[in-house]
């Protein structure tokens, strides 16, 4: 037989060529994520010696360990293994010989303790805009050098193959006061460009330089001085100058989408850089309003202002995707202006991610949204608002196993957005990864200990991995509860015999919440006393709550967040909890008839539905309502049901189904 006969037989080039794709595989996976967790470049470098130096041990192996009838056998003289460990130790000698004469401090002998420059070579071409100065005498312009930041950011992202960080990396991060090194080094990029904005009258300087993060070697630096009428020019010279310093062609597409300039009108971009900053404080649906506020007349002083339009469309979907658009209007305002813009700039790309955002902010259709944002993604792989809504998209769809990757991949964008991590342990959750996503989280909460969202999520985390009710309890106690934790404090404390902590928990959101949201809450309120039967105290609460809901609903207003099969459920529940059965079965029927928007709303449907039959006096309708999302990390985990046990008890403890359901999870506990 000969030699490349026997090869065959012994499935060498199988086992050679299944290992060179799995470790292809690996170095590139590993290529994403060391860096996203800020391992030093060292670690990346002995993987993938590893990974070689396992190649030809693989194949050697293969070759003296032969599959039989008769299980893996070897030759029989027993050299196998003696070659075996001759092979291993040489490849580890020469593997390490190589390794250590690549160093320059083995080649020129220098045992100094000096930095390795060399690290450069393994930072992205990029660069991270630390945020502009305010040098302006008025402390009132300090939007302004905000604004120029953020254009400045925009135009130089816009050139191909620059990885650029985001805005809300670059500020929180600039708020540690990191040296230049140490920039690069922790955002992966090789440069870094600093700047400051003093701007008097009507004009304004500009000053900037880039510097090399590795050396912290200043490279290039420039001097504007100029009327605010050229500051559209200015922000244009410095991302070509960037790009002339970083040797980047740029097609003549790019360069005249850089020098574009967005509007004639200085008022109208003074209103537009001021609502930039107002967006950059997240403030909810009050934050949304204030954007259009400033927005609605910038764009009618310029009605060819495409980014104040964008921005202005986004806002209206915003506070409708928020539910705070009882009327409608502002849903009514986003389709007629995403409407305006893709007839008037259709082959903009612009205009496709505002059709975009408004397919998943008030269509809420994210099949089509994810589709579009894909491609949008693929044009901009280094956006990270884009890559954000794919996330998003995937998690709203219910595919878990790819918003976890895109979710990794995002904040390999947005490396110092405390969201992205945020993202990232939702997405480990949702995969059953619960050990893993508590890891994640409490190095997260160490990286950023100042945020209460990511001590929130721990508090949450341990809740529904580990049914530890006491830790969401001691979050309830630490005086950094909002809008969205509020629910889950008011559950845990029910669950801990504290019903008026219970109640209290809602309190502050119901006082600032309008329309039939605060009637919602104000139900749940009156739930949680008849649950406790303290009826006498929970009527009035219910009836009022039942009163504001049966006049919304009488009056033909639309459904909140346009949900009108989750809204008409949670109108029935309300009608049930106040003692209006033939009311609460109508608007069953009338939510059951409807045909729901997505995943999210079906949920609410269901699990309002439940409370309507539990008041109707239907247990075991109640739980078969909810039963088909019990154990479902999204909805109702089964953790969180052992924790507050006490409550769902008191819910559903008369059903059959849910006793059999709790009793087979004490059984695994």
């Amino acid at each position: 037989m000969s030699f490349i006969a026997e090869l065959r037989r012994r499935q060498v080039f199988k086992v050679g060529g299944a290992y060179l794709v799995i470790a292809w595989l690996a170095v590139q996976a590993a290529s994403i994520g060391f860096p996203a967790f800020d391992a030093p470049p060292w670690v990346l470098r002995v993987f993938i010696l590893v990974s070689l130096l396992c190649f030809p041990i693989a194949v050697v192996m293969a070759w003296i360990y032969e599959v039989t009838p008769d299980g893996v056998k070897t030759d029989a003289s027993g050299q196998g293994s003696k070659r075996v460990f001759a092979v291993v130790a040489v490849l580890i000698v020469l593997a390490l010989g190589w390794y250590f004469y690549g160093q320059p401090s083995f080649r020129k002998g220098d045992s100094s303790d000096k930095p390795v420059v060399a690290q450069t070579t393994h930072l992205a071409q990029g660069v991270g805009i630390l945020p502009f100065t305010n040098l302006s005498p008025d402390p009132d312009n300090a939007f302004f050098a905000g604004g120029i930041f953020e254009e400045v950011l925009t135009r130089v992202s816009r050139i191909d193959g620059l990885r650029v960080i985001s805005r809300t990396s670059m500020e929180n991060i600039a708020a540690k006061k990191l040296e230049v090194p140490e920039l690069g080094r922790r955002l992966g990029v090789s440069h870094i460009l600093e700047g400051s904005v003093r701007r008097a009258g009507d004009k304004v300087r500009v000053t900037v330089q880039l510097i090399e993060a590795a050396t912290d070697k200043h490279i290039w630096a420039e001097n504007y001085d100029r009327s605010l009428d050229d500051v559209f020019a200015i922000q244009s010279e410095i991302a070509l100058a960037i790009a002339s310093q970083l040797k980047i062609a740029l097609s003549p597409k790019v360069q005249a989408s850089i020098q574009e300039r967005p509007t004639t009108n200085q008022a109208a971009y003074d209103l537009y850089l001021r609502a930039v900053e107002e967006g950059q404080s997240w403030r909810g649906v009050e934050g949304f309003r204030a954007i259009i506020a400033l927005l609605e007349p910038a764009v009618a002083m310029d009605p060819d202002f495409l980014q104040a339009q964008l921005m202005l469309a986004d806002a209206y979907g915003r506070v409708y995707w928020l539910g705070e658009d009882p009327d409608g209007r502002f849903a009514a305002k986003a389709s007629a202006l995403v409407a305006d813009i893709t007839r008037r700039w259709p082959d903009r790309i612009e205009s496709r991610q505002a059709h975009a955002q408004y397919t998943y902010t008030v269509k809420r259709d994210y099949v089509h949204a994810l589709t579009e944002f894909q491609a949008l993604l693929a044009e901009k792989p280094n956006d990270a608002e884009i890559a954000v809504y794919v996330s998003a998209s995937l998690k709203r769809l219910g595919r878990y196993k790819e918003q976890l990757v895109a979710a990794r991949h995002t904040m390999s964008l947005d490396s110092e957005n405390r969201s992205a991590y945020t993202e990232v342990v939702i997405a480990l959750i949702y995969n059953g990864l619960g050990e893993e996503a508590i890891a994640f989280n409490e190095q997260a909460t160490q990286r950023f200990p100042e945020d209460s969202n990511l001590a929130a999520q721990l508090a949450y985390n341990k809740l529904v991995i580990r049914g530890d009710r006491a830790a969401m309890l001691a979050f309830g106690r630490s005086n950094l509860v909002d809008d969205d934790n509020a629910p889950l404090i008011a559950m845990a404390r029910f669950a801990a015999d504290d019903v008026d902590g219970a109640v209290a928990a809602l309190e502050p959101l119901r006082l600032k919440t309008s329309g039939p949201q605060a009637a919602i809450l104000l139900a749940n309120q009156a739930d949680f006393l008849r649950l406790a039967g303290r009826d006498v105290e929970a009527k009035p609460l219910a009836q009022r709550a039942f009163e504001q809901v049966n006049t919304w609903i009488n009056a033909n207003r639309p459904a909140p967040s346009g949900m009108r099969a989750a809204w008409y459920a949670q109108a029935a529940a309300t009608a049930a909890l106040a003692g209006e059965q033939e009311v609460a079965k109508a608007w069953q029927e009338k939510a059951l008839s409807i045909t729901v928007l997505a995943l999210e709303e079906e949920v609410r449907r269901a699990s309002a539905l439940a409370d309507t039959q539990r008041w109707l006096g239907n247990p075991d309708a109640a739980w078969a309502f909810i039963a088909p999302f019990a154990g479902e990390p999204k909805v109702l985990p089964n953790g969180q049901l052992l924790a507050f046990k006490p409550y769902y008890d008191a819910q559903y403890g008369k059903s059959a189904g849910y006793r059999a359901y709790m009793a087979g999870l004490e059984k695994k506990r």
